[in-house]
C-alpha cells in the first residue's frame, strides 16, 4: 500500500472483517484512513459495487470519491450522505409506502410554511410557537414515533402535548396529500421500507457487504438503526468518529452511539488515532487540557510532531468593542507581514456576537464573510423560481403551488385561495387536482383561478419533455417571474433578476456535467446541499459560529466571547450540562493550525445594557498563560496592564501581539511614517469607502490613537488609526 499511514492508521485499515470502531481525534487523518480502508478492500478483491461509504456532507462525499479515484484510477463505490442515500433508495421503492417516485423533498423552509398554515386555523395557539412544534415533529420522527406514540411520551411533562399531537397529525396529513417528505422522513421512511419489506432490505444487504460510516459521533438513533440493518447480514460495519467532537445533540445526534458501540458489538475491534497532523503542540496541549475534564469520553491524548510551544495567546479585553478592535489589529498586523485574509477565522458561540466584528472589519477594509447568512438557493427569488419547478415535477406539492399561486400578483384574493385550500381538504385531493378539475369550487372562484391554472398545466406538460435548462428558462417566462423582475422599478429587483438568471446557469452547468440526469435530480441536489458545502476559497476572514466550521481548519483562529453565560451558555450552566459546551470548545481550539488567540471581555453590551460576566471556565482549563505584555490605552480610561497572557517561553507570541498592538506603520504618500497627531478634532478627512467626514473626537496617542469621524448620511464611525490611516486622506484647505 502507498497511503503513507502511521502504525495505528495502518492497523485500522488492514483489519477487514467484523465491526470496527476507529476513534479518530481531531486532525488525525480520518478521511485518509477511510479512503485507504476502501482502497485496501478493493485491492483485496472486494468489488466496489459491494462497498458503501456514508458521510455527513456532500463536500466530504465528493472529497472521498476523488481520493479513491486518484488512488485506483476509478471508483464505483456508492459514496453519499445519509439523506442522499435514503432519497436514492426511496426513489426506487417509494411506491411500496404509498408515495409516488417523484415525491418532493421539503427543506426546513417548506416545513415551516406548512406548520404556519396549520396554526392559522388554530386561533387558540400562539403562532410564535411554530418553531417549537417543528422541533417536536423532528424529535418524534428521530425516535420513529407516530403522533399518538409521541403524545404518550410527553403528556406528563408538556402541558401542550395534545396540541403537539394535533399539529403533528395535520402536518403528516398535509405531507402525505402533497406526495412530499421532509428531511427526517428520508431516514424514517427508509427504515420503515426495510422493516416492512424484508426483500428490499435483503437486496441492499447482499449488495453492501462492507459499510463505512464517517463522523459516527454525529449519527442519531435512526441513522444508527439504518447502518445496523444494512450490516446485519455481513457483520462488516466500519465506523470512524470522535465523541469529543459530538456537538449536535440539539439536532438529534446521540453520543451513546459511539460510546456504547462496544456494548452493541461486543466483538468489535477498537483503534485510537491520537497523532494530530494539523495543529502545533501548544494548541493540542490546550485542547487536551480542556477536554480531559469531560467524563463521557474514551480516554485519549492528541499529540503532534509540529513543535511550537508559543502559538496560544490570551487577551482579556476591557469591553466588547476593545475585543473587536484587538482582533482587527492582530489580523491587520499579520496581513501586513504577508498572511492571507483566508488564513483567519473568528469563531463565536452565538450569532449575536458577530456585529461588532463585522463593523470593525468594515471600517478598516478587512474583507470578511459571515457564515449563516442567506446562501444562493435560500434567497427568496430563487425559492420562488424553484417552486414553479417543484410544482411542474410534482403537481401534488401543495406548498410549492401555494407559494407562487399569486406571485407575481394575479389578482387572487385571500378568500379565493382559502376556498381552494378548504375544498382540497374536504375532497382529500391535492390542490392542483382541485385547481385543474374545478371539483367543489364555486364558478366564480374557478374563473378567477383560470390564469394560474393554465400556467400550472403548461408547466406540468412541458416538464415531461423539455431538457432541464430549457425548461427552467420556459418556466421563468411562462410564470411571468422573469418579466416581473425585468420591468420592476425596484432597484433591488435588478439584483434579483441577475440571481434568477444565475439559476439558469446553475442548471446548465448541472446538465453539462450530468447529461443523463433529470430536473428531479437537479432539485434533489439543491435540497441536499449542506452549510459547509457553501464555503469557497476567496480571500476573506471567516466569521462563524463554531458549529459552522466543524470539519474545517484555519492557520489562525480567534475564539472570542469567552465568558461564562456566553460560552458556556447560561442554559448549559443552569442545567449543569457543560460537557457538550466543552466539546464545542475542543472543536474550536482544534480548528487552529499555527496560531490560536483566546479572547474574553470584562464587560459586554447585551440586550440594551452593560453586563459583567466572569471569564469562561474554559480559559482556566486551558492553563499555561503565565507570561504577559503590558501596555496602556487611555481610550478606555485605565491602564490595561497584564491583560495579554501567553504560554511559557512565549517570545514569538509576545512578538505577534506586540506587533498587533503596534502594527507596521503604514507609509504616508510622501514615503514617510504617518503623523497620527495630524488626525485631530475638526480636521476633515476623505475615506476611500465612506467618503468625506470630519473628526469629532479622538483618544489615545500615536499608534493607539482612535478617531471618531462623522460622515454625512452615515453617522459617526470609530477608527483605530493604526489600521485605518491608509484609507484616510486629510483634506487641506
Amino acid at each position: 500500500m502507498i497511503y503513507d499511514l502511521n502504525p495505528q492508521q495502518l492497523k485500522a485499515v488492514q483489519e477487514m472483517d467484523g465491526p470496527i470502531l476507529v476513534i479518530a481525534g481531531a486532525g488525525s487523518g480520518k478521511t485518509r484512513v477511510l479512503t485507504a480502508r476502501i482502497c485496501h478492500l478493493i485491492e483485496k478483491g472486494v468489488s466496489p459495487y459491494n462497498i458503501l461509504a456514508i458521510t455527513f456532507t456532500n463536500k466530504a462525499a465528493n472529497e472521498m470519491k476523488e481520493r479513491i479515484e486518484k488512488a485506483l484510477g476509478s471508483s464505483g463505490v456508492w459514496t453519499s450522505t445519509f439523506h442522499s442515500m435514503c432519497a436514492r433508495m426511496l426513489r426506487r421503492d417509494a411506491d411500496k409506502l404509498g408515495y409516488g417516485k417523484d415525491f418532493t423533498i421539503y427543506t426546513e423552509q417548506e416545513s415551516d410554511r406548512v406548520v404556519r398554515r396549520i396554526l392559522q386555523n388554530m386561533p387558540y395557539v400562539d403562532p410564535k410557537k411554530k418553531g417549537e412544534f417543528l422541533w417536536h415533529i423532528s424529535r418524534a420522527k428521530t425516535f420513529a414515533m407516530s403522533p399518538d406514540e409521541y403524545f404518550d411520551v410527553i403528556k406528563e411533562v408538556d402541558k401542550e402535548a395534545e396540541i403537539v399531537r394535533t399539529v403533528y397529525s395535520l402536518y403528516e396529513e398535509e405531507l402525505t396529500r402533497s406526495n412530499s417528505m421532509d428531511f427526517d422522513d428520508l431516514l424514517l421512511k427508509t427504515v420503515t421500507l426495510f422493516e416492512e419489506n424484508p426483500d428490499v432490505l435483503e437486496g441492499y444487504q447482499d449488495r453492501f457487504k462492507y459499510i463505512n460510516v464517517d463522523e459516527f459521533q454525529d449519527t442519531n438513533r435512526l441513522q444508527y438503526k439504518l447502518v445496523k440493518l444494512l450490516s446485519a447480514k455481513s457483520g462488516n460495519l466500519f465506523v470512524v468518529g470522535d465523541e469529543d467532537q459530538s456537538v449536535y445533540s440539539w439536532r438529534g445526534a446521540d453520543i451513546r452511539n459511539i460510546l456504547d458501540f462496544k456494548k452493541d458489538f461486543p466483538e468489535a475491534k477498537i483503534f485510537k488515532l491520537e497523532q494530530n497532523y494539523r495543529s502545533t503542540t501548544s494548541i493540542l496541549q490546550a485542547a487536551n487540557n480542556v477536554i480531559k475534564n469531560n467524563s463521557n469520553r474514551n480516554k485519549k491524548t492528541l499529540w503532534s510532531d509540529i513543535r511550537d510551544e508559543n502559538s496560544v495567546s490570551y487577551y482579556e479585553a476591557y469591553n466588547d468593542r476593545d475585543e473587536a478592535e484587538q482582533t482587527a489589529r492582530t489580523i491587520a498586523s499579520l496581513a501586513a507581514e504577508g498572511a492571507s485574509y483566508s488564513d483567519f477565522a473568528v469563531l463565536v458561540r452565538a450569532n449575536s456576537l458577530t456585529r461588532l466584528f463585522e463593523e470593525e472589519f468594515n471600517l478598516n477594509g478587512i474583507p470578511y464573510k459571515v457564515f449563516g447568512g442567506y446562501r444562493f438557493f435560500e434567497r427568496k427569488e430563487i425559492k420562488d423560481a424553484l417552486a414553479y419547478v417543484r410544482l411542474a415535477i410534482n403537481p401534488s406539492d401543495n406548498d410549492s403551488l401555494l407559494r407562487v399561486i399569486n406571485y407575481p400578483r394575479r389578482g387572487l384574493g385571500e378568500n379565493t385561495v382559502k376556498e381552494l385550500i378548504s375544498v382540497s381538504a374536504e375532497q382529500d385531493m391535492p390542490i392542483y387536482d382541485v385547481l385543474t378539475s374545478g371539483v367543489g369550487l364555486s364558478s366564480a372562484v374557478y374563473k378567477k383561478l383560470s390564469v394560474f391554472k393554465d400556467i400550472a398545466q403548461d408547466l406540468v406538460k412541458n416538464a415531461e419533455t423539455m431538457k432541464p435548462t430549457a425548461f427552467v428558462q420556459f418556466a421563468l417566462r411562462r410564470s411571468g417571474l422573469e418579466d416581473f423582475l425585468a420591468t420592476s422599478k425596484d432597484q433591488e429587483d435588478v439584483g434579483r433578476l441577475e440571481n434568477v438568471q444565475e439559476l439558469v446557469n446553475a442548471v446548465s452547468e448541472f446538465e453539462k456535467d450530468n447529461p443523463e440526469l433529470t430536473l428531479s435530480d437537479f432539485m434533489q441536489s439543491v435540497a441536499l446541499v449542506s452549510d459547509a458545502d457553501g464555503m469557497d476559497e476567496e480571500n476573506y476572514v471567516t466569521i462563524a459560529t463554531i458549529h459552522a466550521v466543524k470539519g474545517l481548519e484555519f492557520d489562525t483562529v480567534f475564539i472570542v466571547g469567552l465568558e461564562d453565560g456566553i460560552f458556556p451558555t447560561q442554559r448549559a450552566i443552569a442545567e449543569g450540562d457543560i460537557e457538550e459546551e466543552r466539546r464545542l470548545m475542543y472543536v474550536a481550539i482544534t480548528r487552529a493550525k499555527n496560531r490560536l488567540f483566546v479572547f474574553n471581555a470584562r464587560s459586554r453590551y447585551r440586550y440594551g445594557q452593560t453586563v459583567y460576566l466572569p471569564k469562561s471556565r474554559f480559559v482556566g482549563e486551558m492553563t499555561g498563560f503565565r507570561q504577559s505584555v503590558r501596555y496602556t490605552n487611555s481610550d478606555y480610561g485605565e491602564d490595561r496592564s497584564d491583560r495579554i497572557k501567553l504560554g511559557a517561553n512565549a517570545e514569538r507570541s509576545r512578538s505577534v501581539l506586540k506587533n498587533s498592538m503596534s502594527p507596521q506603520k503604514p507609509k504616508a504618500e510622501s514615503g514617510g511614517n504617518i503623523d497620527y497627531s495630524a488626525f485631530s478634532v475638526n480636521v476633515q478627512v476623505e475615506h476611500n469607502k465612506f467618503g468625506r467626514g470630519i473628526i469629532v473626537e479622538t483618544s489615545g496617542e500615536g499608534e493607539d490613537k482612535i478617531a471618531a469621524i462623522a460622515f454625512k448620511g452615515l453617522g459617526v464611525k470609530r477608527f483605530v488609526l493604526a489600521i485605518a490611516a491608509p484609507n484616510l486622506k486629510i483634506i487641506r484647505d
